[in-house]
């Protein structure tokens, strides 16, 4: 692999000057800001609720997102950002949508997963990381990635994370070794004495009800939708960790600043999946053919590719497969190859949750 600078990457983590804390998303970023959503903001010393306070050094700060949805995430800029901290909200002129940027300038600190997964691997400070140093140990003996190609992100990475009840978000770094990990676990779920395992009920009724609230799921079908699709979330000795792929940086090829983005409308598209190969990541997307438009709006170029934003939908469906897919429909323009194409974006603002791509065995 060519040695590049480490960028902004999924998952990332940046701390600013006021104490803001944002979690990034994906890994293409325009040139002086980087896209993320806030998750976390250092409070005054006097606020106490158990709830939403975590420490870091005796540092309070409040967890703005409990949970993961383009409506969250929406709420979280009107109520924290927009009037308080306005550089933060931009009209982005390329994806032609209000969007939270960092400018790149006002990032004080900049979370590394690989780096924190280094310290806790050296010498883990409490039960929780010598879970994950296990973990890790036994991933990488099961897969052969190496060590090095881990990260641990959340509240571990940040060092605010609670023993007892924390989650692992563990980070696995390239596209090969993504595919040796993902067929580890699901040979790991089978085995009794690795410690992985799916699920239980009360687990899975907890994640499903979760689902429910913020996606286009009923309680039962997030259930199914987890038995049928979901590899990457599940307990590890009882502890709930979820694994996310993130690209390296010679493995991205495209930049912000070359696709123009025109929001359509919101629509729903049935068609069959021709390439799944950037499913893995943030944004997962598919490459579709044979596309029917069941409602929407006229487009004049060819439905591509369908793009989702929201992490439950990575890896649902390979080639051959046929789904049903409703998000908000855009006109991109390429302007490095004069290319012009349309997408259905899963994970916006614009649907109000009730985006979704299903595929058609999901019953």
């Amino acid at each position: 692999m060519t040695v590049m600078e480490r960028g902004f990457r999924d998952r990332d983590y940046i701390e600013t000057e006021e104490g803001l804390v944002f979690a990034v998303i994906g890994n293409v970023h325009p040139v002086d800001r980087v896209v993320a959503y806030l998750k976390y903001m250092r409070v005054d010393s006097s606020v106490s609720s158990v709830n939403t306070i975590w420490f870091r050094q005796n540092v309070p700060y409040l967890r703005v997102l409990p949970l993961y949805s383009a409506s969250n995430v929406k709420a979280v800029l009107d109520r924290y950002l927009r009037d308080r901290y306005r550089d933060y909200v931009v009209f982005d002129r390329y994806k032609n949508i209000e969007l939270i940027e960092v400018p790149r300038h006002r990032v004080r600190t900049h979370y590394k997963p690989e780096e924190r997964l280094q310290e806790i691997l050296r010498e883990p400070r409490d039960p929780l990381e010598e879970v994950v140093l296990e973990m890790v140990r036994e991933l990488s003996s099961a897969s052969g990635v190496s060590a090095g190609n881990f990260g641990v992100t959340g509240s571990i990475l940040l060092g605010i994370h609670n023993p007892q009840y924390s989650d692992i978000d563990l980070i696995v770094y390239g596209a090969s070794n993504a595919y040796k990990v993902r067929e580890a676990v699901r040979e790991l779920y089978s085995d009794e004495s690795s410690g992985f395992s799916r699920f239980d009920e009360g687990s899975l009724e907890k994640w499903a009800r979760e689902v429910a609230e913020a996606q286009a799921f009923t309680v039962d079908e997030a259930k199914l939708f987890y038995r049928k699709y979901v590899w990457n979330r599940g307990l590890y000795r009882g502890r709930k960790f979820s694994i996310h792929p993130v690209k390296l940086e010679d493995e991205v090829r495209e930049e912000w600043e070359q696709t123009i983005h025109k929001p359509l409308c919101i629509g729903t598209i049935r068609a069959r999946v021709v390439d799944s190969r950037d499913s893995l990541f943030m944004p997962a997307v598919y490459v579709v053919n044979n596309v029917e438009i069941i409602d929407g709006c006229r487009v004049d170029s060819e439905v591509r590719q369908v793009v989702s934003y929201e992490s439950l939908y990575i890896d649902v469906a390979q080639p051959g497969d046929d789904i049903v897919a409703r998000g908000k429909f855009e006109h991109v323009i390429d302007t490095r190859v004069g290319d012009e194409y349309v997408q259905v974006v899963v994970g916006t603002y614009e649907a109000k949750g009730k985006d979704f791509i299903r595929p058609i065995g999901l019953g």
